[in-house]
């Protein structure tokens, strides 16, 4: 029996727009993480992206994604959503009751980190995109940025940075919190391209334990007394 008029069933040219839209989105996220995280993210040309992407249409990024930074934008919400789920399932399923502030806090903000660099093929990419960027986020409390960029607030995190901090007068903390982003991001980016360097040693094949390392080294910031005056 033939279709009738009206049918919802099968593709329409709007579906498939939507579709190829939606891949040509996924292309770019793809090529500029990749040429952000290799070159630097302020060293990359919208015309590098544009054929990285394989596009010959030299205004494609501008249609999608409005500028090279709108793109910046989309890769950092692309992974961040994932890397707050991670983070989520992660604070629900651990017990810190017993732990101190600053295990809790450091293990919250590096562990899925780490997790999304092994999920994800583009995890270790974004890692080193926020190491370049992380003065910009280097207040977890209220992420804004002179750049016009936004990152994902978690009150739950914060809330645990806090904690941990509570010891500090207002601007040691922030101090200490600008630190303790700026050393994850670093720490992870370089775990990272260590990993993947020809000459890799054995000590540095055991990424997880490194990882580890670095929410001990956090965790050690964040205890750390108050300066004195």
């Amino acid at each position: 029996m033939g279709s009738t008029s009206g049918s919802t069933s099968g593709s329409t040219p709007g579906n498939r727009h939507a579709t190829r839209s939606a891949q040509t989105r996924q292309r770019f996220i793809e090529a500029a993480q990749r040429l952000f995280a290799e070159r630097g993210v302020a060293s990359v040309s919208v015309n590098a992206i544009t054929a990285a992407a394989g596009q010959k249409n030299r205004n494609a990024l501008q249609y999608h994604f409005g500028n090279r930074d709108g793109l910046l934008q989309a890769i950092i919400d692309h992974h961040a959503a994932r890397v707050h789920a991670l983070r989520r399932d992660y604070m629900r399923s651990a017990d810190f009751t017993r732990e101190p502030a600053s295990h809790a806090a450091a293990r919250a903000l590096v562990m899925p980190l780490a997790q999304h660099i092994e999920a994800d093929a583009g995890g270790a990419h974004y890692v080193k995109i926020l190491s370049q960027l992380a003065a910009l986020n280097s207040d977890i409390v209220n992420p804004a940025t002179r750049s016009g960029l936004s990152f994902q607030q978690e009150e739950e995190l914060a809330a645990l940075m806090r904690d941990a901090a509570a010891h500090l007068r207002p601007a040691e903390a922030r101090r200490r919190l600008f630190l303790v982003v700026s050393i994850t991001f670093h720490g992870l980016a370089d775990i990272c391209r260590a990993r993947e360097a020809q000459d890799v040693t054995p000590a540095l094949e055991q990424s997880a334990r490194l990882m580890e390392q670095v929410a001990l080294a956090i965790e050690s910031l964040l205890a750390a007394p108050a300066l004195e005056d």
